[in-house]
């Protein structure tokens, strides 16, 4: 009987330290996760600005609302540029911007 407590107490201890680990391991992985320069250049510039983000998405938005003609005008415009530099940056070879 002795030795079955021992045997108990060793796996005890075994599963102890094993979880252990997993939880450094989870820690690890939310921390990295979590910090702003894991997730890019602009959501971590949006995360450090969070106010003024959400207060110039509040005057697009009002913008949008009261002078819609001017707020369409303008994103048929930047889709208009977005897809000319599709087009015409890849065929200039500027790298970093290939269309795949």
């Amino acid at each position: 009987m002795n030795s079955k407590t021992d045997t108990l107490a060793a796996r005890r201890a075994a599963l102890v330290e094993r979880c252990a680990d997993q939880r450094a391991q989870v820690a690890y992985g939310y921390a990295s996760l979590a910090s702003p320069a894991a997730l890019g250049t602009i959501p971590a510039v949006m995360v450090e600005h969070r106010k003024t983000a959400l207060v110039a998405a509040g005057v697009a938005a009002g913008l949008f609302i009261f002078r819609p003609k001017w707020a369409v005008g303008i994103a048929t415009g930047a889709m208009s540029a977005y897809q000319l530099a599709r087009r015409l940056l890849p065929v200039l070879r500027w790298k970093g911007f290939e269309v795949h």
